[in-house]
């Protein structure tokens, strides 16, 4: 996985930091965003005290990692990786509005699971996504990713799961 995407210029400098409890505005804005909600498997409005419920608990937790993606020094989306298995983790990724179609997604994906490779020590990256999503679909195969028949936990008919073995970040 490369750690610029298409559309991404060389002038473009793209940095992932740990998320901290003060992203939490931030983090919510993104998250409710209608185009955010309407790719969701829950497109309901998330409400800011569960929200900071939520986001405490990522950051606590020693099997997930939260970072916030910065373009030139402003916040531009977030990716979240989630051990889920011994050498496995679970990758999600939102970008605020004005980051989307210019290739940032896939830099901030390569750099969130080269991070993750670091940290967590997984070795394949699975991604769950709504089948109609189309821009999380482009993402993610364009990274990698590929379609899993049949896998994934039961949930809704509609999610399709994605798996990319991540061997050649970690060597």
């Amino acid at each position: 996985l490369g750690h610029r995407g298409a559309g991404v210029s060389a002038s473009t400098v793209v940095a992932l930091r740990p998320a901290r409890p003060d992203d939490a505005r931030r983090l919510l804005e993104w998250a409710n965003d209608p185009a955010t909600r309407a790719a969701s498997f829950d497109r309901e409005p998330i409400a800011w005290p569960a929200h900071v419920a939520w986001l405490a608990a990522v950051l606590a937790d020693p099997e997930r990692r939260l970072w916030i993606a910065e373009e030139a020094g402003v916040a531009v989306g977030q990716v979240r990786v989630d051990r889920a298995a011994e050498g496995v983790g679970v990758v999600s990724i939102g970008l605020a509005a004005g980051a989307r179609g210019r290739g940032v997604g896939r830099e901030v994906l390569g750099l969130g699971l080269a991070a993750a490779v670091a940290e967590l020590g997984i070795r394949h990256a699975r991604a769950i996504v709504r089948a109609a999503n189309l821009p999380s679909r482009r993402l993610f195969e364009g990274a990698g990713f590929a379609p899993v028949a049949g896998a994934g936990p039961p949930g809704p008919a509609d999610a399709l799961t994605l798996e990319a073995d991540l061997g050649a970040i970690a060597r």
